[in-house]
């Protein structure tokens, strides 16, 4: 029997140990907690096996390596940098955006000839890879009391105090190693693990310093650097991020989630100053199928956000191609095919967004949208309508409802409307009702009061790309002077 068979087996028990518990009898459920625990019984005696396996495993690859001249011999106190057999990266629970930072750590081991505690590193190093904490602390921290200055033991042991979240004891010791320490590699990760701390709390300037000490220690270490970009992106330095996640991405460029890092802060540049040139790096100069499904959806947004809505396209495309039940993939695609073709290969592709997830709102608004800037006022009053039906207060439906009023000359109802955005308790809805304000407005001739509606729009004015110009037309009406720039400082 193979080994996957057999460990099969004893899931396919203990998954039927789990459905007969509920309607067995009480002698029923003593023969079934029996079975239990010699389930417990062989799965203890695996992970003891595995462990003696590893260590055995373990000598002989630092033996051979020794003997090839790759490794040297190392005494009680010098530790030798070995690839972690079972990870090569630990990754501290990262994900895009949010707080806790890409870590990474070496195992680091002394010589067994030398160090009668080496059973006892092993044997924690085992339960580490395994994932098994608390199992693995314990190892450790009875190991630094036998032999304190034992560096990778103690490196091991502060990893495992911040896995069972005991962050502020795993923060001693880290800090302990980068000062005490003699290896650049254990003084590296440690500085590494103390930036992934403070970036938990969101400290982003005493994060960012713990990760140039790191990399100043040890200019490879990568996984600082990427740390470093995602400080300064979180922090708003957009630049600095930028700089530092495309070293990274010269070692790594196909890293999809260094990719969304740039793009992000590509983003955040863009929307700071909008004259800026980006010149991607190589990996990203083009959307390529090759790319990971969310660095395709970061690419099609900041493509979007700068108008470049072929390539958005792309990107979409793709996204349609792996993901064909995505009604958001399908949506992006229609939304884009619509600016560059116009409405007619743009509906069948959101008729397929729309059949997809019929609950969004936002997919039948843009299908109404697109009815409506189309020149067929009615089809699209029809949808709009159809979405109030569903909920009279939908602001998405009222929005379309205003532009459709203001199509049909309809002016006094499309104000009445807007004027009820203005009274909302969300301060994005109260802009969007000064911005349908505005335009009508506009159309109207009034200068001097659309000047005003624009102006209380201003706070969300990077979500209202035509504001400054409007402003503009109404300064020159007005006979006036504005600048795009001085509008878009607020």
């Amino acid at each position: 029997m193979k080994i996957e068979d057999w460990f099969q087996t004893l899931r396919s028990k203990a998954e039927t140990i789990e459905e007969k518990w509920s309607d067995a009898s009480e002698q029923e459920r003593l023969q079934l907690a029996d079975q239990l625990f010699y389930l417990r019984e062989v799965s203890d005696t695996v992970v003891d096996l595995w462990l003696q396996f590893e260590e055995r495993l373990s000598n002989a690859i630092r033996k051979i390596k020794q003997m090839e001249g790759q490794l040297p011999a190392e005494d009680n106190h010098t530790q030798a940098a070995v690839a972690n057999e079972a990870s090569n990266k630990n990754t501290l629970k990262k994900e895009l955006g949010s707080t806790m930072q890409k870590s990474g750590n070496e195992s680091v081991s002394p010589s067994k000839d030398t160090n009668p505690y080496e059973p006892m590193f092993r044997r924690g190093e085992g339960f580490y890879h395994l994932r098994m904490f608390q199992d693995a602390k314990k190892c450790f921290e009875e190991l630094i009391q036998l032999s304190p200055d034992w560096e990778s033991g103690r490196l091991y042991y502060a990893y495992c105090l911040l896995f069972c979240e005991e962050q502020e004891h795993a923060f001693r010791e880290f800090r302990l190693l980068s000062r005490s320490a003699s290896s650049p590699t254990v003084v590296s990760s440690s500085f590494n693990a103390m930036g992934c701390i403070l970036a938990e709390e969101k400290h982003w300037l005493e994060a960012a310093q713990a990760f140039k000490s790191s990399l100043e220690v040890k200019s490879e270490q990568e996984e600082a650097r990427y740390n470093l970009a995602l400080c300064y992106l979180k922090d708003g330095d957009a630049q600095e991020a930028m700089d530092e996640i495309e070293k990274y991405l010269q070692k790594d460029e196909d890293d999809w989630e260094a990719q969304m890092l740039w793009l992000r802060a590509a983003q955040l540049l863009q929307t700071m100053d909008e004259s800026t040139e980006l010149s991607p790096p190589a990996s990203l100069q083009l959307p390529t199928r090759d790319l990971d499904n969310d660095t395709l959806q970061e690419m099609a947004s900041l493509y979007e956000s700068v108008g470049n809505y072929h390539r958005a396209q792309i990107c979409y495309h793709f996204l349609t191609e792996r993901l064909p039940r995505e009604g958001w993939a399908w949506h992006g695609l229609a939304w884009n095919t619509w600016l560059i073709a116009g409405t007619k290969r743009a509906l069948t592709l959101l008729k397929k967004a729309i059949s997809l997830a019929p609950l969004q709102d936002d997919f039948t608004f843009s299908y109404g949208w697109m009815l409506l800037f189309d020149g067929k006022v009615d089809e699209a009053i029809g949808t709009f309508r159809h979405m109030l039906e569903k909920d009279r207060d939908n602001r998405l439906g009222q929005s379309g409802m205003i532009s459709a009023y203001e199509k049909i000359g309809e002016l006094a109802a499309a104000k009445r409307l807007a004027k009820e955005f203005t009274e909302d308790q969300e301060p994005y809805v109260r802009s969007l009702g000064y911005f349908h304000l505005g335009r009508l407005a506009v159309v109207e001739e009034n200068w001097r009061i659309a000047e005003q509606y624009f102006q209380r729009t201003l706070p969300h004015a990077n979500q209202f790309r035509e504001v400054p110009i409007y402003m503009q037309l109404c300064a020159s009406k007005l006979g006036e002077r504005v600048s795009i720039t001085e509008l878009l400082q607020p």
